[in-house]
């Protein structure tokens, strides 16, 4: 059949197909989007655009546990890490050694020795933390600041509790008299106004009693330190050593600071005499410590040191392989 009468061969090609003009345009402007999209998400971190932020002031409230960070406009909670813990929480509470006051230096002819101060809480400090003398005495209305080789109490009535057992006359007698010495000098920074009393005791007290009537306070006036010196002028080392009576004997009249000094280890307090000693204070009194010894002084707890921390007072040691010759 004629190719007039629409008939096609079998050696006859078939019709092109053409892409409409718009499809056309449709990928090309895909292709473009797709191109724009690929560049914005490649673009550095760095180079897009910051908010203006404020400056302001961050406080920062520190606990155990954890830091809390405060400003302006909004709070936040950041857990302590393990080196903030470790740096802090985990670290060793100091021992109640490092609260005891320790002569470490020679004490001098005059002026009193030489003392380490420490305060409560507070690390042992070093040797250039010494000072010569004693610490100035001051007023606080009607009390008084008063110390014994360098430990302070503060008050109106005063008991010295001093041994003078026949240990205390070694060293050529050295221990007692630097003992009376420092007591005397502590009376003379009390005024007419405060009040005083000095026990001496070995196997057993020697109370400060001109009057021969029943012990009691003396006035710190010019008479009554007269009399005190004479007495204490008087005391000799000699006989063994009994605490217990004679602490008793002080607190029973209620002062506001005790001033105890002894030499001896033996016979120690009793865990039930150091009771019964607190039971009887009920912390009407701060009993502070002088401890004699020979060489330095041992970091071990003993009952001199706990009788100190049980009662609101503080303890010192004393090198008396240390003390100078120094005689009354």
């Amino acid at each position: 059949m004629s190719a007039g009468n629409g008939f096609i061969g079998p050696n006859s090609s078939p019709p092109r197909r053409v892409i409409p003009a718009w499809m056309l345009s449709f990928a090309l402007h895909a292709s473009l989007l797709v191109i724009l999209l690929l560049t914005i998400r490649m673009t550095p971190r760095g180079a897009e655009v910051q908010p203006d932020r404020s400056a302001g002031i961050v406080l920062a409230s520190r606990t155990v546990d954890h830091v809390e960070y405060f400003d302006e406009s909004a709070e936040f909670d950041v857990e302590r890490t393990d080196a903030d813990e470790s740096n802090s929480s985990e670290l060793p509470l100091p021992s109640d050694d490092v609260f005891q006051t320790t002569v470490a230096d020679e004490l001098p002819a005059t002026g009193g020795p030489k003392v380490l101060h420490t305060a409560p809480g507070g690390l042992l400090p070093n040797a250039t933390d010494f000072t010569a003398g004693r610490p100035p005495s001051k007023r606080f209305g009607r009390s008084v600041q008063t110390s014994v080789f360098g430990l302070s109490g503060v008050g109106s009535q005063f008991v010295y509790v001093f041994d003078r057992s026949g240990s205390m006359g070694e060293f050529n007698g050295r221990p007692l008299a630097a003992a009376k010495k420092e007591l005397l000098a502590s009376l003379d920074e009390l005024e007419d106004v405060h009040q005083f009393q000095v026990i001496f005791y070995n196997d057993q007290p020697a109370v400060f009693n001109p009057t021969g009537q029943s012990p009691h306070m003396w006035w710190a006036d010019d008479r009554g330190k007269t009399l005190a010196r004479r007495f204490v002028a008087s005391m000799a080392a000699a006989g063994g050593t009994e605490h217990m009576a004679a602490l008793q004997m002080a607190l029973g009249m209620k002062p506001h600071i005790l001033f105890f000094l002894t030499d001896a280890n033996e016979p120690q307090l009793s865990l039930q005499e150091l009771d019964k000693i607190r039971r009887q204070n009920s912390s009407a009194t701060a009993i502070h410590i002088i401890e004699f010894g020979y060489g330095p002084a041992s970091k071990r707890d003993n009952f001199l040191k706990r009788l100190a921390r049980q009662n609101g007072g503080r303890h010192a040691y004393v090198d008396i392989s240390r003390l100078r010759g120094a005689k009354l």
